[in-house]
C-alpha cells in the first residue's frame, strides 16, 4: 500500500468513526429525552370499590392503589385525584370521554374492553390489577412504562404489596369503614354549627391531633383541635381535656376567625381554605397575605392567588415594605397545611359516608 493508499484509509476509517460517534450520540440523546407531559396538573383515576384498593385505615387514607398512584403522581410532580366508581361500565366510560386519565380493575375483569383498539393496558401490577389507559395517550403510556420498569424493582413497592396482600392490614380493608374516630357524633354536631361538611371538620381534627385527645404541642396547644388556653378562655371555656369541650373551643374560634375576615366575596371553597389558613398562622398574619398578594395585583379573595403570593414574603425586599404588617413569613408551614387538610377531605368524601 503506497503513502497515499494509506493516506485515503486513514481519512476513511477516522470519517467512519465521526459519523459512529454522531449517530451513537443522537441515539443516546433521544433515550434521555423525557416524552413531553403526560397530562394536565392532576392526574385523575377511576377505581372500583375493592377495599384494598383504597380505604380508611386509623383515620387515614391508604391502599395499594392509593400508594401506587400517589408515588407516580409525585414523579411526575403532578396533583392526584381518585374517584370511586363500582361500575367497570361506567369506569370505561369515564376513561374514554376522557375525563380520567387512568381506569385501575382487575386485569381479568378488563379484558373484553381491551380488545377495542381505543383502550391499551400496558400495566399490570403484582396484585393482577390492570392500569387502563386510552391508546392515544402516548405520553402517558410512555410515562407509566419508565415509571413502572423502575418502580418495581424497588423496595418501597416490596414494601407495599407485603403490607397490603401479605398482613393484618387487609383484614381491615375487608370491612365496610363506617367512622373516622371515636368522636365522629360530636364532630357531626358541631360541624353543624360552622354549616361545614363535618368531614372537612373531622380532616382538620385529624391534621392537627391524629384523634387524640391528651396530645399538647412544645407551644401548649392541647387536645383533638390543639387549642391555646389563652384562646379557651379569652372565649370562655377552661376545661380543655373534655374532648367535647376542646371541639366546641376549636370551632367557637373558627367562627371568630370567619367573622374577622369578613371573607364575604369569596367562594365557599376559598372561604374554607382561608379559615383553615387563619386556624393555622392566625387571623391578622392571613389578612398580611392578602394585602400583600392584592399589592400584586393578584386577587386577595382566591386562596390560590395569595397562596401563590406566599413565599415571597420571606424576602427582605418584600417584608420590609409597607404593605406587609407583621414582618417576614416563610409560609410553608401554612401552605402545607392547607393542601393536607384539603386533600385529606377530598379523600374522606370519597370513602366515608356523609
Amino acid at each position: 500500500m503506497t503513502g497515499s493508499q494509506k493516506y485515503i484509509f486513514w481519512f476513511g476509517v477516522l470519517f467512519l468513526a465521526f459519523l459512529l460517534s454522531l449517530i451513537l450520540s443522537e441515539v443516546g440523546q433521544r433515550r434521555h429525552e423525557s416524552p413531553e407531559n403526560f397530562a394536565k396538573d392532576t392526574l385523575r383515576c377511576v377505581v372500583g370499590d375493592n377495599r384494598g384498593d383504597y380505604f380508611i385505615y386509623r383515620a387515614e387514607p391508604v391502599g395499594f392503589q392509593l400508594e401506587m398512584i400517589r408515588n407516580f403522581a409525585n414523579v411526575q410532580s403532578s396533583k392526584y385525584q381518585i374517584e370511586i366508581i363500582p361500575s367497570l361500565t361506567e369506569r370505561v366510560k369515564k376513561l374514554l370521554s376522557d375525563e380520567a386519565d387512568i381506569m385501575i380493575c382487575n386485569s381479568h375483569e378488563c379484558a373484553t374492553y381491551l380488545l377495542n383498539d381505543t383502550l391499551t393496558d400496558a400495566f399490570i401490577l403484582a396484585d393482577s390489577s390492570a392500569w387502563v389507559v386510552k391508546s392515544d395517550n402516548t405520553a402517558l403510556i410512555i410515562h407509566l412504562n419508565q415509571w413502572l420498569a423502575h418502580y418495581k424493582t424497588t423496595n418501597d413497592y416490596k414494601f407495599h404489596h407485603q403490607r397490603y396482600f401479605q398482613s393484618l392490614i387487609t383484614i381491615n380493608a375487608k370491612s365496610q369503614y363506617l367512622s373516622l374516630s371515636p368522636y365522629d357524633d360530636l364532630i357531626k354536631k358541631y360541624a353543624r354549627k360552622l354549616n361545614w361538611d363535618w368531614r372537612l371538620l373531622a380532616a382538620l381534627i385529624c391534621q392537627e391531633s391524629r384523634f387524640n385527645p391528651e396530645v399538647e404541642s412544645h407551644r401548649g396547644a392541647y387536645g383533638l383541635m390543639q387549642v391555646m388556653p389563652t384562646t379557651a378562655e379569652s372565649l370562655g371555656f377552661t376545661d380543655l381535656e373534655d374532648p367535647e369541650t376542646n371541639i366546641a373551643v376549636g370551632v367557637k374560634f373558627l367562627q371568630y376567625i370567619d367573622k374577622y375576615l369578613q371573607l364575604n366575596d369569596t367562594s365557599n371553597v376559598n372561604r374554607k381554605k382561608f379559615i383553615l389558613a387563619a386556624y393555622n398562622a392566625g387571623s391578622s398574619r392571613i389578612e398580611d397575605c392578602r394585602a400583600f398578594a392584592a399589592s400584586l395585583e393578584k386577587n386577595a379573595d382566591n386562596w390560590d392567588e395569595v397562596a401563590s403570593a406566599i413565599p415571597l414574603m420571606q424576602h427582605e425586599i418584600h417584608y420590609k415594605g409597607e404593605t406587609i404588617q407583621r414582618g417576614r413569613f416563610k409560609g410553608t408551614e401554612t401552605l402545607n397545611f392547607v393542601y393536607e387538610v384539603w386533600d385529606r377531605y377530598e379523600q374522606y368524601l370519597n370513602l366515608v359516608a356523609e
